[in-house]
């Protein structure tokens, strides 16, 4: 009896993690494509996008914060980490982070 249930627990760990992985994985391809309707209606090509990292946070939807964190570095500005997010399906600037000056940033 106590077996049947070790088995059933462990069945229910198990769909709960992969729950969870294919929820971030289908946020993350949602998330990427946002963002790149975001870019492209400012004008930008993938071409001058060197990096999207996409970033899921479950404690921040605890503690009320964005859910979904994407980090973009330009082609022409490796150095600056441009942060946004994701707020009500739509796309929101969050800051920069670089060791170039304020006044010198482009995007």
């Amino acid at each position: 009896m106590k077996r049947k249930g070790l088995v059933i627990a462990i069945c229910i760990a198990v769909v709960i993690i992969l729950t969870c992985f294919i929820y971030i994985f289908a946020g993350t391809k949602n998330a990427e494509k946002l963002m790149l309707e975001y870019l492209d209606k400012k004008g930008y090509a993938q071409s001058e996008i060197q990096s999207i990292d996409v970033n899921h946070s479950f404690l921040n939807i605890i503690l009320s914060y964005n859910e979904w964190s994407i980090e973009i570095v330009y082609a022409d500005e490796p150095t600056s980490i441009y942060y946004y997010h994701i707020k009500n399906d739509n796309i929101v600037e969050g800051g920069v982070l670089g060791t170039n000056d304020k006044e010198d940033l482009k995007h």
